[in-house]
């Protein structure tokens, strides 16, 4: 990584509304620190990427359940382009209620996809993912401090969006007039920018076996999906929301059971 990727500016208006929001209102700047930790029977873990020298710092402090690996509080410290205090903002808010394991699987992609005000414009200039990647540099050293933390017995959530309230009915243009191939490909672009990061922070996935009737879409859970109980719940509830307001309202989605063990 040159030192010029990480040292030139962006104009702001190369920013997405919302990462200007929480680079100018960020929440989450702070530090905990260890006595702040122990007071609240937490693990404090520190995961630190970049340097001062280089132009670029930042400096992720989450208090993580002892008990089942949560991440319950989560701030940052940042110094260099206003880009990696957007990104640290956006990472910090979407990893407050997740493990660290999960918080392992976040990608420059769903990144930006928190900070996005149109989910088919890039919140990020391209240029900036080096700073990106020193965000996830970070979550990776925190987690590692966090690995003898067992999951708790009963973790089964598949994490979703809070902002579900924030998807916008409208349907796809001229649905009906489709053909079967083209209705698929819709729906599988609906799945991959709305729908897929989230799940594959479990390590699930989910793919589309057949759409019945131009009503039912019927999918497949993949990978811990298959043995996720909300797979059938609150993920099955989030996947029929976004299906009916960005493709059709009157389609209802299904999951194969067989692919569940028995």
């Amino acid at each position: 990584m040159g030192l010029s990727s990480l040292t030139t500016s962006f104009p702001w208006s190369r920013y997405s509304k919302k990462m200007a929001v929480k680079i100018e209102q960020a929440r989450c700047a702070g530090w905990f620190t260890k006595e702040e930790a122990e007071a609240r029977l937490m693990r404090l873990a520190e995961g630190r990427e970049g340097s001062v020298a280089d132009g670029n710092a930042v400096v992720l402090y989450w208090l993580v359940d002892k008990d089942d690996g949560i991440i319950v509080d989560a701030k940052f410290q940042a110094y260099g382009q206003s880009v990696l205090i957007g990104a640290a903002e956006a990472v910090c808010e979407l990893l407050i209620g997740k493990n660290y394991d999960q918080a392992r699987r976040v990608s420059a992609d769903l990144i930006d996809k928190q900070v996005r005000d149109r989910s088919d414009v890039p919140a990020f200039p391209k240029e900036t993912y080096p700073h990106l990647n020193l965000i996830l540099g970070a979550i990776d050293q925190a987690a590692d401090q966090c690995t003898d933390i067992p999951f708790a017995d009963t973790y089964v959530s598949t994490p979703i969006p809070a902002d579900m309230a924030e998807i916008v009915p409208g349907g796809y243009p001229g649905w009906g007039e489709l053909p079967l191939k083209k209705k698929i490909a819709v729906i599988e672009q609906v799945l991959d920018q709305d729908v897929r990061p989230y799940i594959a922070l479990d390590a699930g996935g989910v793919s589309v076996l057949n759409l019945l009737n131009d009503r039912e879409l019927v999918i497949a859970y993949q990978g811990s999906c298959t043995s996720c109980y909300s797979s059938v719940g609150t993920t099955l509830s989030y996947i029929q929301q976004v299906i009916r307001a960005k493709v059709h309202p009157d389609i209802t989605v299904v999951p194969d059971m067989n692919m569940f063990p028995s």
